[in-house]
């Protein structure tokens, strides 16, 4: 039996969130796919489920990826890949032993 990894996506951008949601859902190896529009929204999310993988924008209105990850133990959180329009976060992100970082268009 093979579990199906559960999956949050933190993006204010309703586009991006709708397209990542669209790809996930696709994938046969994904069984849940949450969906937050800012940083408190997934962190709350966070506290409630244990979530595999979580896509993470850096800009987001009030507190940023970011910070959302600095305030996280690194044992508790999931495998990171931040989603953003922006090139100089990168080193930043590899910091905080993200796992990607994707470039939207």
């Amino acid at each position: 039996m093979t579990t199906k990894l559960r999956v949050l996506v933190a993006d204010d951008e309703p586009m991006a969130r709708a397209t990542l949601h669209k790809l996930l859902l696709a994938d046969g190896e994904v069984g849940l796919v949450r969906l937050c529009e800012h940083a408190d929204e997934a962190e709350a999310a966070l506290h409630t489920m244990e979530f595999d993988l979580l896509f993470l924008d850096v800009q987001m209105p009030g507190r940023d990826g970011i910070a959302l990850l600095e305030a996280m133990p690194r044992e508790r959180r999931p495998v990171v890949v931040f989603t953003t329009a922006f090139e100089r976060y990168a080193l930043r992100a590899f910091e905080e032993e993200a796992a990607d970082y994707l470039l939207k268009p």
